[in-house]
């Protein structure tokens, strides 16, 4: 029994041994071939002794040879230069120029002989004929965009800021200098990327100061610029003012600017705006500035206080308190240093002279000048755009006119209305894009109008 159960049992470990199957993964031993080398049948007919990697390696040097062949390139994105840069839209439509005959002259010299000494007569161009109107916008409410206009100190230029672009921007500037005998145009000097919205000249009629707004969208910061005013070429700039400003102004030593909200005046030295401006602590957040006749003072005119200042050191010589809430638009010099008028749009007029207080308008419009031939405030009143001429000191009446009940008729609102001395005539821009002048009949209340351009639509 024993013996039967012994036998069984090696028949039944015989059995296990023989059904047994091999390990998929062979040993190394029997990988081995008799020469002591992998038998491997792959690499016996491709790779032994390392002759395969040395042919890759000789196909691909022969494929690089091959003038037919070409190495991938892989580049990086430069994303700054594909970014395009926004552009100023004009077409410049509403400016043309014509060629003319030097000898031959301008039309308006044979009508008005300008003075040889003037600033004008010193930019007479006999080679072309400018002519441009100001553009009008249909963006919006619609409308012009002229954000400065000024007369030299000798009335014989007056020069207009006009904006290019559109309401998105980024935008542009042109200065359109106009004599004021001839009406021809002079010059016009174009500023591609720079929004300028304040003017002022310097004394000796020469230069001009400007204010260009900051433009993020091509990087362009706040910049104060001195120009030539025959070239138009920046002589020198500042870009230390990094906010807007409410106003400026050019003296005989400084050209002065107004930080719109902190209580410093700006005074550049008016001979290279590259040197550090001098800071003077002001009574007011905001404020204009007028020039005495005789440029021997200054007065900044802000929400709280008159500040007079003396122009060679900026030395304040006296102070005059405002009503509260009264945050002046305009501000001149009535003749003489110490008669000062006042105004701002939708509020009352007011002249300070000797230290008192006088109204005379109830409701002003934007516009106020002083003619000092016939010593009268000129402004305008809110209501009906009306033209007032009052003398000084007194505030009697010298004159008053509709501008759009005088034929040609024009309608708009005064944005800058001036006397030009030497023609004895008065100059207005109103907000629909009319430049008209203005003289009054002798020995009689009634007036006459002549364009001297409008809106281009």
């Amino acid at each position: 029994m024993i013996r039967n159960l012994l036998l069984i049992a090696i028949i039944l470990a015989i059995a296990a041994g023989c059904g047994k199957k091999s390990d998929s993964k062979s040993s190394s031993k029997d990988n081995i071939g008799a020469d002591g080398k992998t038998g491997n049948k792959t690499s016996d007919k491709g790779s032994s002794d390392g002759k395969s990697d040395i042919s890759k390696l000789d196909n691909t040097k022969k494929k690089e040879e091959d003038p037919k062949f070409q190495k991938p390139v892989f580049q990086l994105k430069d994303w700054k230069s594909d970014v395009k840069k926004p552009e100023v839209s004009d077409d410049a439509s509403n400016v043309s120029v014509e060629k003319l005959d030097p000898e031959d002259g301008e039309d308006g010299d044979k009508e008005i002989k300008v003075p040889e000494n003037c600033i004008a007569a010193r930019l007479t161009n006999k080679n072309e004929k400018i002519m441009w109107t100001p553009k009008w916008y249909f963006e919006g409410v619609g409308g012009i965009k002229l954000p400065g206009i000024a007369v030299s100190p000798d009335s014989s230029v007056l020069a207009i800021i006009e904006t290019t672009g559109t309401d998105n921007g980024p935008n542009g500037s042109r200065i359109v200098l106009f004599n004021t005998y001839n009406w021809q145009i002079l010059k016009i000097h174009e500023y591609e990327e720079n929004k300028i919205t304040k003017l002022s000249f310097l004394p000796n009629g020469s230069k001009i100061a400007l204010w260009s707004e900051k433009q993020s969208s091509i990087k362009k910061p706040y910049e104060l610029l001195l120009v030539g005013i025959e070239k138009g070429d920046v002589q020198s700039a500042s870009r230390e003012i990094k906010a807007d400003v409410s106003d400026i102004v050019a003296n005989e030593n400084y050209i002065l600017v107004k930080g719109a909200d902190e209580n410093y005046i700006y005074c550049f030295d008016s001979a290279n705006l590259s040197k550090s401006a001098k800071k003077i602590k002001s009574l007011n957040m905001q404020g204009v500035f007028a020039l005495s006749p005789d440029k021997e003072r200054v007065v900044l005119a802000g929400e709280k206080y008159l500040e007079i200042f003396e122009c060679s050191g900026m030395d304040l010589i006296s102070k005059i308190s405002f009503d509260a809430s009264y945050a002046p638009e305009n501000a001149i010099f009535a003749g003489k240093n110490d008669s000062i008028a006042v105004s701002a749009y939708n509020k009352p007029g007011f002249l300070f002279k000797d230290g008192q207080k006088k109204q005379f308008c109830d409701i002003s419009g934007h516009a106020l000048s002083y003619n000092g031939d016939e010593k009268a405030l000129i402004f305008e009143k809110y209501l009906n755009n009306e033209i007032w001429l009052a003398e000084v000191p007194d505030l009697s009446d010298k004159g008053h006119f509709v501008p759009a009940k005088i034929n040609p008729r024009t309608q708009g609102t005064a944005l800058f209305a001036a006397y030009l001395k030497d023609n004895s005539r008065y100059v207005l821009l109103d907000n629909y894009g009319n430049l008209s002048i203005y003289t009054k009949y002798m020995k009689s209340n009634k007036w006459k109008k002549k364009i001297i351009f409008s809106s281009k639509k």
